[in-house]
């Protein structure tokens, strides 16, 4: 069984060559610990033309060649341990205006009862990333750390949110939580991603509501995470921290949906190991017309080569055919049926977890109690009812509200961080505080600095929870 384990991507620095490119995955074969590959037997390693080594379990292949424009180099390295075949092909390819590297690794099993190990990122990723430099990916440039928005930047998390973005890579969007901050490290994310995909992080919650408009609520919000493909060349993805036990858990989720998506896309022509051998053979062709060659022999040769690579490059589009093909019926088998019912959030955007969501359960469940028991109507009602547990916090806010405001005579410190971990930013206004619900000025409340009586500020919690919850 063969697996594609990783595949990525990502522009470097244009002014990298493929001779520095190959210089650089030297050092990282000879660097690896599990290597017994040494420096005798790379010699001659990355050369013009058509290389190859073999030393007991590993075999090492590298193309390099360069015609018009397109100077390319790739590098096939295979090495079997303990039952399992594990090949990685890095490929470089600059053109014109740019230039770009691609790494793939395949792990085949030899023993059917060898299980597959999990797939992580390879280390040549960070090794290319550290030596060639990121390159520019569109209005993106690859680094090891998370972009952040600034708040005059809504038009560009737009076309992010609405896969208008002409970049390569996906998008990692990184929503701020309600009270403030984020659910997980962005910047330690965007270390993990390097090369698979681009982080980006909103600046505030006012930046949030501000995008729900714009973006006709396609955004995620909430502290919520979403991945955002280009060209509208992916399947969205969105994770809600309060689904898994941790930042950690979380990240790996995101970590382990962008990789299953880059494996299952198809890679960029220029990068692969057929392209590369188009260029060689090309220009090891080129270079026998021009010395007049009449060694049939090598014409020959030759011609195979581009055949082969010829041959590589349809196997690999029909490949991606069939691949597609199941990706259909996976996506057909996902949609179950009855599921075509959606609900337009109009204007409005959950203000805490679920909120909306818990609304329509409620009110429907309320809705359910005054209609006809044996009615289409309450049959409907009961199974949207069931189907769809309400799990918005708001008895949770009431009580946290009455708790800390019951007999308030104003606002003590553990009851101000109470509020603002529930969304309030509560100011000084003279004589009363203001309480403003996640920045949104429709929800603006009063207290008194000094109540009337014990019962002001559980009085104060009753209203402000008959208006938000």
């Amino acid at each position: 069984m063969t697996m594609l384990a990783f595949a990525t991507e990502f522009p470097v620095q244009t002014s990298n060559t493929s001779e520095r490119f190959v210089a650089v995955v030297r050092e990282w074969l000879l660097g690896s610990p599990h290597t017994l590959l040494g420096t005798s037997d790379v010699e001659g390693f990355g050369r013009l033309g058509h290389w190859s080594a073999t030393k007991g379990n590993e075999a090492l292949v590298s193309l390099r060649g360069a015609r018009d424009s397109v100077d390319a180099a790739s590098v096939r390295y295979r090495r079997l341990d303990d039952g399992l075949e594990w090949t990685t092909t890095v490929t470089f390819s600059r053109g014109d205006v740019d230039a770009w590297v691609a790494v793939r690794v395949f792990c085949e099993s030899h023993h059917p009862a060898t299980r597959l190990p999990p797939a992580k990122k390879p280390v040549v990723v960070r090794t290319l990333i550290d030596a060639l430099g990121g390159g520019p990916d569109s209005s993106f440039c690859v680094e090891q750390r998370a972009y952040r928005l600034s708040n005059t930047e809504i038009d560009r998390a737009v076309t992010i949110i609405q896969g208008r973005s002409t970049n390569r890579l996906p998008i990692v969007y990184v929503s701020c939580m309600f009270r403030g901050g984020y659910v997980l490290d962005p910047d330690r994310l965007a270390n993990d991603l390097s090369g698979m995909a681009h982080v980006v992080v909103e600046p505030n919650r006012a930046f949030s509501l501000r995008l729900q408009i714009d973006a006709n609520s396609e955004n995620v919000f909430g502290g919520g995470i979403g991945i955002y493909w280009p060209d509208g060349g992916g399947r969205r993805s969105f994770f809600m921290g309060r689904g898994y036990d941790g930042p950690a858990e979380l990240a790996k989720a995101v970590r382990e949906e962008v990789r299953g998506a880059l494996v299952n896309r198809r890679p960029l022509e220029r990068c692969t190991w057929a392209a590369v051998q188009e260029v060689v053979s090309r220009a090891a062709l080129d270079e026998l017309k021009a010395a007049g060659s009449t060694e049939v022999e090598k014409y020959i040769e030759t011609f195979d080569r581009e055949i082969s690579s010829k041959n590589e490059l349809l196997a690999d589009a029909e490949r991606e055919i069939a691949r597609l093909k199941v990706e259909v019926r996976i996506y057909e088998a996902r949609i179950p049926s009855g599921s075509g019912t959606t609900l337009n959030m109009g204007g409005e955007q959950d203000l805490y977890p679920d909120e909306i969501s818990g609304m329509v359960v409620d009110a429907l469940a309320d809705y359910l109690t005054r209609v006809r028991g044996d009615s289409r109507r309450s049959h409907v009602l009961a199974a949207l009812v069931n189907a769809n547990p309400n799990k918005s916090p708001a008895v949770a806010y009431r009580e946290t509200l009455k708790e800390h405001l019951r007999g308030a005579s104003g606002l003590d410190q553990k009851a101000r961080r109470a509020l603002e971990q529930l969304g309030f930013e509560v100011s000084d206004n003279g004589k009363h505080y203001k309480l403003v619900f996640q920045g949104d000025d429709r929800y603006t409340f009063s207290l008194p600095k000094t109540g009337s009586d014990y019962r002001g500020g559980l009085n104060a919690a009753g209203d402000i929870s008959r208006l938000l919850f």
